[in-house]
């Protein structure tokens, strides 16, 4: 008899430009990923035992606004293991801790 495991997908690979500074990030994903998050900027790695994913977080170039001026980051998401429902399930508590309010 065989066991079937379940299929894995393809590796997942997102890039996003966002707003904000190494610091945050690193605060915002270290709060939605306490206890499975290994490194620090700009490598990141989590593993949830489903789920493994790298994190590239690079300074990006800074975007103005009038007089504002924001700072970015290059980052790159790439989900090494885990379904398609589970890696989109991570990205999106990871999502959630880095929103801020706003209007």
């Amino acid at each position: 008899m065989t066991s079937q495991r379940p299929e894995a997908a393809p590796p997942f690979v997102i890039a996003r430009d966002v707003t904000g500074t190494i610091a945050e990030f690193d605060s915002a994903l270290r709060s939605a990923a306490a206890g499975c998050i290994v490194g620090a900027a700009p490598h990141y790695r989590i593993d949830t035992g489903a789920v493994q994913l790298e994190i590239e977080a690079l300074v990006g170039p800074e975007r103005r606004i009038a007089l504002l001026r924001l700072p970015t980051l290059l980052v790159t998401y790439r989900f090494l293991s885990g379904s398609r429902a589970q890696q989109q399930a991570l990205l999106q508590r990871l999502d959630r801790a880095m929103h801020r309010g706003g209007g």
